[in-house]
């Protein structure tokens, strides 16, 4: 999800949309480390041009969570280790800048972000994005958990992606499918489906651009019975068409992306 370059970051943003909402559960203090591992496969067209691409990544990352105040939590997040296989089979630029960063944020009991402070482009590439990604580690799961409970959320905001401000609209369908042990941990399963839709407009790498996509999501995501995130899988399909200002060229990205959570310890 690092150091690829602009139009390819767009389209894998996609991969990763923000969690809906619904009432009632709540994530412990807790300490964890987590291992996030992802493949992603495209295609870009451009001109009649048609060019296949695969990237990979595997990161550790360091998860504490602190309860500040009844309505607020203070969630610590740090990058121990990553590895990354860009577009054309190469190591991304300023990976190794990633190792050690730290993001600070404040949610809500139920996983919402209230704010996060992170990293900036100024000192690492891509780094408002990375804060803004890495704050929503945790999903968002405000409802009440019980077998067979449903529930739809609509989510609306802007992110900003590689100088691109984009206005991003998740519709997520959520079902508690039952109870699973996980690790000796009794936990429930969660599967969520997601419909992402964004479009934006700005200037990356010197080009002014506009862009617009769809997304289509499923995961599976798994939480313990006593508050703590176990781990999830998720798969997505984007399908996005950005547009160069100077000279009216369409590139057209497709992915599908493959991302799995797993709490080592």
């Amino acid at each position: 999800m690092f150091g690829r370059p602009s139009h390819l970051l767009l389209a894998l943003a996609l991969a990763v949309p923000a969690t809906a909402i619904a009432q009632g559960f709540e994530y412990a203090p807790s300490t964890g480390q987590y291992r996030i591992s992802s493949k992603t496969k495209g295609a870009q067209e451009a001109m009649g041009q048609k060019q296949e691409f695969e990237s990979s990544n595997d990161q550790l990352l360091t998860v504490t969570v602190a309860r500040q105040a009844k309505d607020t939590l203070n969630v610590t997040l740090v990058i121990d280790s990553v590895k990354a296989v860009g577009p054309m089979g190469m190591t991304p630029p300023g990976l190794d800048k990633l190792i050690g960063v730290k993001i600070a944020a404040k949610l809500a009991p139920y996983g919402a972000v209230y704010s996060a402070v992170g990293p900036t482009d100024d000192s690492i590439p891509q780094g408002t994005q990375i804060t803004d990604e890495m704050s929503r580690f945790l999903p968002r799961i405000r409802a009440k958990l019980a077998s067979g409970a449903t529930w739809t959320d609509t989510t609306v905001g802007k992110v900003k992606q590689a100088g691109i401000d984009v206005d991003r609209r998740v519709v997520a369908k959520f079902t508690v499918i039952g109870d699973t042990t996980v690790s000796g941990e009794k936990s429930w399963k969660i599967a969520r489906e997601t419909t992402t839709s964004l479009s934006g407009s700005g200037t990356s790498q010197g080009q002014p651009m506009t862009m617009e996509g769809t997304a289509n999501g499923k995961a599976t995501i798994l939480v313990s019975q006593k508050g703590v995130f176990v781990g999830s899988s998720n798969e997505d399909q984007a399908n996005i068409k950005i547009v160069l200002a100077a000279n009216g060229m369409e590139i057209g990205v497709t992915t599908t992306a493959n991302t799995k959570v797993e709490k080592v310890k």
